[in-house]
């Protein structure tokens, strides 16, 4: 030991002068020593410190100049030791040195860098730059591998076989990874045979033990050899609990079972797959399904069956079929209706198609469901496909059935149009299928069409009573919306005559309706007798309004034949039965008293009207009848007080006008005469042009005579400003006279000129307003609606004009007309607060609405929809509209809860199209509040009820799957997204809102 230790001394001194000379031309760690130990590690494949030494090799300064040898290493080893910049280091050195010598190698590892990195396609652009033959045995099989799994990755199973074939020929250390991988291309392109040889000959390789069995379990199982794919599936979930493929194990298992027809033992497998993937194979969906369909399980296999339906397919077909007879056996004949449905719809397996068609006819048969008409078509449409089927005479029965209660009347009307030879029971059903398309016309205030529909329902007989009784009333109560009172009253008498009964209320009503014709033509004493006979019908008629409006138009009658005293208690009785009518009643029972001189009790009776309803369209009526009764009552001032009121409240009524003019003359009688000149002053410039204003003037020119003040009095009709001179000049009358008579015989172009001639004579002449009028009355029907205005406007600005109220409906038509919403809104109100009859006030408060809804008022449409269906005796369209645009003004205005109950009254008839929008409407605001189950609900009831509007319905099916999404019931969802799919057919944007649904719902599982 000491002796060895010595040698070790003496070696190392021996070696020191050596070193310290060699120091003195290339020290040790001089940088070419770093180099030389840099390559020698990079050989040795210490990559990390041979990357170490060539660093510090670069630091050194005396290294000289770097060269090509050392960035390569350091690109290697970038590689080797994975560096986040190693392809980077690579490129740079290609680019670096182009024609290196060590090329080939570099791009080699280039395309290995990005195979590790998963991007496939740029290793393949990579790997076709390296020539593989050139590289070292080990790197030539790695890149060939790399480069086949490569293609495989990509999808170019063609060419990754061609690379695999020549691995594992070519190469002993990848071989059992080449047989795999071939196996697997042969596996996916269905060479089963080679594929199950490739897979058994890797099955024992360790890294291939757990990956192998699966395939061949698969291959078993395509092969339909169920017990060798159980055994092989068994043994695996046994050897591997805990492997990827284990649901797909569970999978194969499960299919086996189900081939083998053990259901019971095949669902929990494939349930317990189903629960371990996203996204379950359709066939081992199928399979669970039909599993749980031959257990009687049935809302369970409805479920699967559901997963595994989807693209147009034999499998979707047997599926659905499936799927429509568990729903069956659940009696969801909702459901099951529209699994067959889809059944139908392809032809895959014709006698799955013939049994769906069936099912899917009986469905919609037992359930009344029809939106699009499917009860008319699908039974026509089995018959068409199958005329030998073996439910053909079952068909025809329900056929006919179908046309008695279906709600699809043009389609059962085209339908039994193609019948050569139709029975009586189908002519019934056409007779009922015009009457009900009448009615539908009817709701839709089409009166003459609906007439037609009547009468071709009445020309094919009385196959049915009922129905042709119905006809005749209902034709007749079209003519009596078109005022033929004439024919309606012939219509309903023959409703009378064929009446199957007398104690309905339809009887009752055609007894009210008789009255109305009569009452109209003015035969007040017919009129009676079938208002009497209508109100001792009255417990028959649920509305109360009715028969108290027949009680009031019985007063009429009596008024009308001066038996004041039994108007009077006609009009009391009216009150009694609805109070909501009494307002007309104690008017008229007012005037009555009036008649009878009973001023004081008119007075009275009045003041109960005035208190009891403020509201009232009669209000102004009551204050210028109380004044008349205090004039008659030589109570002048009590009169005064009543006119002043009237002006004050209601200053646009015609009524006021009179009163203003009353309340001069009053004060001119009782000798107050600076009262009556203010009076009569305040009549004339209020209302310029009227008859009021002209007898002001008059009166106003004998007070101002009997003043003595005749120069006071034309210093007065001087500066009227714009005033018309009423004391007309011979020639002025003259004048006008001729014109007006050109007018009336029909000389339109001489009178007009007539008329121009008078204005330029007597600009402010007498007669100037009707000759304006006259002027704009002829441009418009010449349709030079911008003169027509002018002219039209001016007589407006004159509202006591005879002529004010016809000029101002013309021109708010034109405004509306030419889309100046505003102008119309304006005049339409005018014309409300001063026309002189309920019929005139309905009509502008009609046009004052529509105006406000185009020009989007909303504050304007709700108080003017409201004013109208406040009336007790509106028209159901009338009330429709008026529903309609406040329901949508209180959307616009963020009041949802109202626009609700709007839209709930207008629901209760979808045969409108307000009606229509409204069910849709309801259901839209039940889901926007989360209410899904009303929203539901609502849904559900409109494809009960139908509507002929069928855009509306389309959307709320649409609406319907949206619930049901936010229900989780996605299924239901896209049944019925699918069922509307293929019976609605209309160009609109349905279309698109069922695309863009059923690509939400397939994307997701």
């Amino acid at each position: 030991m000491k002796n060895n230790r010595q040698k070790w001394i003496a070696g190392l001194l021996c070696a020191f002068p050596l070193a310290m000379a060699a120091q003195q031309t290339e020290p040790l760690t001089g940088p070419q020593r770093l180099f030389e130990d840099g390559k020698v590690l990079f050989e040795r494949h210490d990559y990390a410190a041979a990357r170490q030494t060539l660093e510090r090799y670069l630091q050194d300064k005396d290294r000289g100049v770097s060269h090509e040898e050392v960035d390569y290493m350091l690109a290697c080893t970038a590689y080797e030791l994975q560096l986040p910049d190693a392809l980077r280091q690579l490129q740079m050195y290609l680019e670096a040195y182009p024609e290196s010598r060590y090329r080939n190698r570099v791009q080699a590892l280039i395309g290995s860098a990005y195979f590790f990195e998963g991007n496939y396609e740029a290793a393949l652009r990579a790997y076709q730059q390296v020539n593989i033959d050139l590289l070292g045995d080990t790197e030539r099989d790695e890149c060939a591998l790399r480069l086949g799994t490569s293609y495989l990755k990509m999808n170019d199973l063609d060419e990754a076989y061609i690379w695999f074939s020549v691995i594992r020929a070519a190469s002993s250390k990848y071989a059992a990874d080449a047989r795999y991988n071939l196996a697997y291309i042969d596996y996916v392109k269905q060479r089963y045979d080679q594929a199950w040889e490739g897979f058994s000959a890797v099955k024992d390789q360790p890294e291939y033990a757990a990956l192998a069995p699966y395939y061949l379990a698969d291959i078993q199982l395509i092969h339909n050899n169920y017990r060798q794919a159980l055994q092989l599936a068994d043994a695996y979930l046994q050897a591997y609990p805990q492997q990827e493929f284990v649901p797909q194990m569970q999978r194969i298992a499960g299919e086996a079972h189900y081939g083998l027809k053990d259901y019971a033992a095949a669902i929990p497998l494939l349930e317990a797959y189903h629960d371990a993937v996203d996204f379950p194979a359709r066939n081992a969906m199928y399979r669970l399904g039909m599993s749980y369909f031959n257990t009687g399980v049935y809302s369970k296999a409805a479920l699967r069956l559901g997963e595994a339906a989807g693209p147009q397919d034999a499998m979707s077909q047997n599926a659905y079929l499936h799927m429509g007879l568990s729903y069956l056996q659940l009696r969801d004949r909702s459901r099951a209706r529209m699994a067959f449905e889809q059944a139908a719809t392809t032809n895959f397996d014709p006698r799955a198609k013939e049994q769906a068609l069936y099912n899917y006819a009986l469905c919609i048969h037992e359930t009344s469901y029809s939106p699009f008409a499917e009860s008319v078509t699908v039974f026509e449409r089995l018959l068409n496909e199958y005329p030998n089927s073996p439910y053909a005479d079952r068909v025809n029965d329900y056929l006919v059935e179908v046309y008695m209660n279906t709600r699809s009347y043009q389609a059962a009307l085209q339908s039994i149009a193609k019948i050569s030879r139709p029975s009586r029971q189908i002519l019934e059903a056409k007779q009922r299928i015009l009457f009900r398309l009448g009615t539908e016309s009817f709701a839709q205030a089409d009166f003459r069409e609906a007439i037609d529909y009547f009468s071709q329902s009445l020309q094919l007989g009385s196959y049915n009573q009922r129905t042709q009784a119905d006809a005749y009333y209902w034709r007749g109560e079209s003519k009596f919306r078109l005022e033929q009172y004439v024919p309606a009253e012939a219509d309903m008498k023959l409703y009378l005559g064929v009446a199957p009964s007398r104690n309905t209320q339809e009887y009752a009503l055609a007894l009210y309706n008789l009255g109305y014709t009569s009452f109209k033509q003015k035969k007040y004493e017919e009129a009676l007798k079938w208002f009497s006979r209508c109100v001792q019908s009255g417990s028959l008629i649920p509305e109360k309004s009715v028969v108290a409006d027949a009680y009031n138009r019985m007063g009429d009658c009596h008024f009308y034949a001066r038996r004041f005293a039994e108007a009077g208690t006609q009009y009391a009785q009216a009150s009694s039965v609805d109070p909501s009518l009494g307002d007309y009643s104690l008017f008229q029972k007012g005037f009555v008293q009036g008649l009878q001189r009973n001023y004081r009790e008119k007075i009275q009776s009045l003041n109960q009207l005035i208190s009891t309803y403020p509201s009232s369209q009669y209000v102004d009526d009551a204050l210028y009848e109380q004044g008349r009764a205090f004039v008659q009552l030589e109570d002048n001032a009590n009169a005064i007080k009543r006119y002043s009121l009237l002006v004050e409240r209601f200053p646009e009524s015609p009524l006021s006008r009179k009163a203003a003019n009353e309340i001069g003359l009053l004060y001119y009688q009782d000798d107050n005469y600076n009262q009556a000149i203010a009076a009569y002053k305040k009549v004339i410039q209020s209302y310029p042009g009227s008859e009021e204003a002209k007898l002001a003037q008059r009166d106003l020119k004998s007070i101002y005579v009997d003043l003595n003040k005749v120069d006071e009095y034309m210093a007065y009709t001087s500066n009227l400003p714009g005033g018309v001179q009423f004391d007309a000049s011979e020639r002025d009358s003259l004048t006008y006279v001729a014109a007006e008579k050109a007018y009336m015989r029909g000389d339109i172009e001489g009178a007009a000129s007539s008329f121009t001639r008078y204005l330029q004579s007597f600009p402010q002449g007498a007669f100037s307003v009707n000759v304006t009028y006259y002027l704009g009355l002829i441009a418009y029907n010449q349709k030079d609606y911008t003169k027509a205005g002018t002219y039209l406007d001016k007589v407006a600005s004159y509202p006591g004009s005879k002529f004010a109220a016809e000029a101002m409906e013309l021109s708010a038509e034109m405004a509306y007309n030419a889309k100046d919403y505003n102008k119309a809104l304006g005049l339409y109100k005018r014309l409300t607060d001063q026309a002189a009859t309920p019929e005139v006030r309905n009509q502008a408060a009609t046009g004052a609405l529509r105006s406000a809804y185009m020009a989007k008022n909303q504050a304007e449409i709700i108080g003017t929809a409201s004013t109208l269906l406040a009336q007790s005796k509106l028209t159901p369209e009338l009330a429709n509209e008026a529903y309609y645009y406040r329901a949508k003004a209180f959307m616009e205005s963020g009041k949802t809860a109202e626009a609700l109950n709007d839209f709930i009254v207008l629901a209760k008839d979808t045969r409108t199209v307000y009606g229509a929008e409204a069910k849709y409407q309801v259901a839209q605001i039940y889901f926007d509040q989360g209410q899904t189950a009303k929203a539901e609900q609502e849904v559900l009831d409109y494809i009960e009820v139908s509507t002929p509007h069928a855009y509306w319905l389309a959307r709320s099916f649409v609406l319907l799957s949206d619930v049901y999404v936010k229900m989780g019931r996605k299924l239901d969802a896209k049944q019925y997204l699918l069922s509307l799919q293929q019976n609605y057919q209309a160009d609109d944007d349905i279309a698109q809102m069922i695309e863009t649904r059923l690509a939400k719902l397939n994307s997701v599982k």
